[in-house]
């Protein structure tokens, strides 16, 4: 004969259940920062895309600060560094490039700094007029959630301190390059 349930029984099972829902991350899950630069924004998206290996931050590196970069400037391409061995290290997926407007980067990178294919998390990066021959460049990096908890808002505030770091080495790239 079965068994009834007792009240003490089903309110167990509903609190088990309730306990199991995803809980809202107790960060801001998006990273927003940007620059204004003085050039069109063709010039902007593709010294941004095609000269990565030129701007990006020395220290910013996986193996070896001053690491060799490469970048393979299309959807489906890849942002990678090149070790002592020669060998390469994958840490960003080109996921959307819609010249000159938006590029989208799956950035693969965890809470240590280490590549981590299965955590990545996402940027995006508008190129948008802002007057005469100027535009302004808009990051937002999101989907730290993908990381787990544990490492989700570690990253989170690493890529919010970083990011002015980078945007700034990119505006002096932008100079470099308008200069000539």
């Amino acid at each position: 004969m079965p068994q009834e349930k007792t009240a003490s029984a089903t309110r167990t099972a509903a609190k088990s259940t309730t306990a199991r829902k995803p809980k809202p991350p107790n960060y801001d899950p998006f990273v927003r920062h940007s620059v204004t630069v003085e050039t069109d924004r063709k010039t902007a998206f593709k010294v941004f895309l095609e000269d990565f290996p030129q701007w990006w931050p020395e220290n910013f590196r996986t193996t070896k600060v001053g690491a060799p970069l490469g970048v393979d400037p299309k959807k489906g391409g890849r942002l990678y560094e090149i070790d002592e061995q020669g060998e390469e290290h994958t840490f960003g997926l080109i996921r959307t490039v819609d010249a000159p407007d938006t590029l989208a980067v799956g950035w693969r990178l965890n809470g240590f700094g280490r590549i981590d294919p299965d955590n990545a998390s996402e940027f995006t990066v508008t190129f948008m007029p802002d007057g005469q021959k100027k535009t302004r460049v808009e990051v937002e990096h999101t989907h730290f959630d993908r990381m787990g908890t544990k490492h989700a808002k570690r990253v989170r505030n690493g890529m919010d301190k970083g990011w002015p770091t980078i945007l700034a080495s990119f505006e002096k790239r932008i100079e470099e390059v308008t200069a000539k």
